[in-house]
């Protein structure tokens, strides 16, 4: 059991943060166990968010590590924001802009 927690927690610092800069969740992870509080200073520390897409992919994600809540896109899983003023899927809505 304690193993297979090991292996799940491997396989989630490695799936992506930012899409654009190919930085991986455990990447953020170390900038938000390092001091990291706001989506900005984990952008300093690591650089998402400075890709062609300015955040609009990652800052979701990154933003639900530091705390804030968030559910999960029903067409890809992509976390959003709960509250935000329109809760459409940055992720998708970026790629419907690129197709």
């Amino acid at each position: 059991m304690e193993r297979k927690a090991k292996e799940q927690a491997v396989i989630e610092n490695l799936k992506p943060a930012c899409l654009c800069n190919k930085i991986r969740k455990g990447t953020v992870r170390k900038a938000i166990q390092g001091g990291a509080k706001t989506f900005e200073q984990v952008s300093k520390r690591t650089g998402v968010g400075t890709g062609p897409c300015g955040g609009r992919r990652c800052g979701t994600m990154v933003r639900g590590m530091l705390g804030e809540p968030v559910i999960n896109c029903n067409e890809c899983g992509w976390p959003i924001l709960v509250g935000a003023p329109s809760p459409v899927c940055p992720r998708c809505e970026y790629a419907k802009q690129e197709g």
